[in-house]
């Protein structure tokens, strides 16, 4: 039986028990592809339930023929036009395409490398259990191989694969790899899971150099481990090649979904980080009202991707890769569910199963000053407000300080986990104004001088605005921080002038009718401020006048007062907590209690139904006596 479409409590074989099977001191099996489906793989069909895409159209195979493409700039410009079909066919949103067709293509050559050293089957193997990471480097490695040879159908049957054997196995991963194993004509060598070290030193021994791993660097152990990386000491000594070490997770389902490749169906069931049955769960960022669950490649917030990971309490997990635990292209197990599920704020995002997921926003604080306490911002409490009023959440705000390559360490990180990225600072004359060039820096892009940009400046139209847009009171609506006076000689001027134009080559300079000469710059999603907070404000005020930033629904927000401390309602505080998951609920004790009123709870959703309902249900189940009536 090959177990491809039993549904079963306990776990499935993994694959089909094929005719050869030896055994050696770790318990590792072989387990050859047979008469499968061999490299091209149209002719299985897809266990139901357990599998998502199909080999039926030889997606593989068209990914060769695209990195088949000798010529750098048009394969590159291939692949550009297929991944923005491909996410276009399949919902998803075509602001990556660019820089991933350069990240794919490198990771493509990195894959054909290793291939080039290590070129004998029996001395590289790839790591693969089912996860998402593993059916990348399994198919770009395939589809890499395939692009340098001479038969491409013949170069995908056959390569080697190692499955690290567990007992607590998901059976619908066992049979997704049993299904991808038998489509793709793999020789698999199964490796009992708990006892992967003496594994590993049983096939070094027998040949094995290199192990191709879907690891990536935001995973744990991942410190100082590159593309090619030796195991450490401790362990038989084999080469670790880590070809997508440096794509995002959203990367990851571009990938996946675009080429249309086959990958486990637990994916599409809100699961993103997928181990064993004893340690993972779906992801609670996934959950909707009706109690389902979204599938992974819509999860917004790539920093939860292992929010349905629960954290092994005894012990750190073993060793799979040579350094330190993961495992082979699926995730590491660091997160608590618990933990997860008992955050208010982060149950409180949560979308509704019939409207989008609220916008995210991240804000970056630019300047020493702040950090030194020598100036206070208030930039970033201004702009929360603003923000929420408009339904947006806000999910990070840091300082940095005024270096670039810290600047643009923040915003890279922020501009892939939010939609709305705000800089605040840092856009003077001076030698400590960096902001430009972090911003630059974080899309690998140089600064080019704007021309219109320059013109403004030295026309001097930045003094002069408009009469009808100065505010009550007469004073300057001008955004620049722009200060030249008697005491700057005109070659200081002339290298202000200069060095204030200088923009990110791809920046979107906007030019807005309004009457302020100042135009508003932004790189992508990130938008870059002043820090003089009259000038940071009106510049938010007028990138904001066309409703970019609004949100498709708003926060509906109530509170009460209770005559009591937070220990005193710890109980009834927590039941509703637990029972309204969609709703953010704080707990707030009064600085100066006002009479009776020593504690705030306040209740925020996008739904104000839900909001009423908590609201009474913590009044019902608190003690008698501690609600504070409103005229009291």
């Amino acid at each position: 039986s090959t177990g491809l479409s039993a549904r079963s409590t306990r776990p499935l074989p993994p694959f089909p028990l094929a005719a050869e099977r030896r055994h050696c001191r770790s318990r590792m099996a072989v387990d050859d592809a047979g008469d499968g489906g061999g490299g091209s793989g149209g002719a299985l069909e897809p266990p139901a339930g357990y599998v998502t895409g199909s080999f039926a159209s030889e997606p593989i195979l068209r990914l060769a023929s695209l990195l088949a493409e000798p010529d750098v700039a048009a394969r590159k410009q291939r692949l550009k036009q297929a991944l923005a079909e491909g996410a276009a066919a399949a919902g998803l949103g075509a602001e990556l395409v660019d820089d991933f067709a350069a990240v794919l293509d490198r990771a493509s050559s990195d894959c054909r490398r290793a291939s080039l050293l290590w070129p004998r089957s029996s001395e590289l193997a790839i790591s693969f259990n089912g996860g998402k990471d593993a059916c990348v480097v399994l198919y770009l490695w395939l589809a890499s191989v395939a692009a340098g040879a001479a038969d491409a159908a013949k170069a995908l049957s056959g390569q080697t694969v190692i499955f690290f054997d567990s007992a607590d196995e998901f059976p619908a991963v066992q049979s997704f790899v049993a299904f991808v194993k038998q489509s793709l004509g793999l020789r698999m060598l199964a490796v009992e899971s708990s006892d992967f070290k003496r594994g590993m030193e049983d096939l070094v021994s027998s040949g094995l150099r290199a192990v191709v791993m879907g690891q990536r660097s935001g995973d744990p152990w991942m410190e100082n481990v590159d593309v090619f990386s030796p195991s450490t000491a401790g362990w038989p000594a084999f080469m670790r090649i880590n070809p997508v070490i440096d794509w995002t997770y959203a990367h990851v389902w571009l990938f996946l979904r675009a080429f249309g490749l086959p990958y486990c169906a637990m994916y599409d069931d809100g699961y993103t980080s997928i181990g064993s049955i004893n340690d993972t769960a779906r992801n609670p960022e996934l959950l909707r009202p009706d109690g389902s669950h979204a599938p992974a490649y819509k999860l917004v917030d790539a920093s939860t991707e292992r929010a349905g990971r629960l954290s092994k309490k005894a012990g750190a997990p073993k060793a799979t890769n040579g350094t330190a635990p993961p495992t082979n292209g699926k995730d590491c197990k660091d997160v608590s569910l618990q933990d997860v599920m008992s955050s208010p704020s982060l149950r409180a995002f949560k979308s509704a199963a019939d409207s989008p997921a609220p916008r995210t926003a991240g804000i970056v604080v630019i300047g020493n000053e702040i950090l030194n306490g020598k100036v206070h911002d208030t930039n970033a409490h201004y702009l929360c407000g603003q923000l929420h009023g408009r339904g947006v959440v806000v999910k990070y705000v840091e300082v940095v300080s005024d270096d670039p390559e810290a600047i643009a360490r923040v915003v890279a990180r922020m501009a892939e986990r939010c939609d709305f990225v705000f800089t605040s600072g840092g856009l003077g004359p001076t030698h400590d104004d960096m902001s430009m060039l972090g911003v630059a820096l974080a899309f690998d892009e140089p600064l080019v001088e704007d021309t219109r940009f320059y013109n403004m400046l030295s026309s001097g139209a930045w003094r002069r605005p408009a009469e009808s847009s100065r505010p009550a009171g007469g004073d300057s609506v001008s955004d620049g921080t722009f200060q030249m006076d008697r005491q700057t000689s005109d070659g200081g001027k002339e290298a202000a002038r200069r060095k204030m134009a200088q923009l990110p080559r791809t920046a979107r300079v906007e030019w807005l009718d309004d009457g302020n000469p100042w135009p508003l710059v932004s790189m992508r999603n990130v938008y870059i401020l002043a820090g003089m907070p009259t000038a940071f404000q009106r510049m938010f005020q007028r990138a904001a006048k066309d409703g970019r930033f609004d949100n498709a629904r708003r926060w509906v927000a109530e509170s009460l007062w209770l005559d009591a401390d937070e220990e005193e309602v710890l109980e009834a505080l927590q039941e509703t907590v637990d029972e309204f998951m969609f709703v953010e609920i704080g707990s707030y004790p009064a600085v100066a209690a006002e009479g009776r009123r020593r504690l705030n709870i306040a209740f925020e959703s996008f739904d104000a139904a839900a909001v009423a309902a908590a609201r009474a249900r913590l009044v019902a189940a608190l003690p008698p006596g501690l609600l504070v009536a409103d005229d009291d």
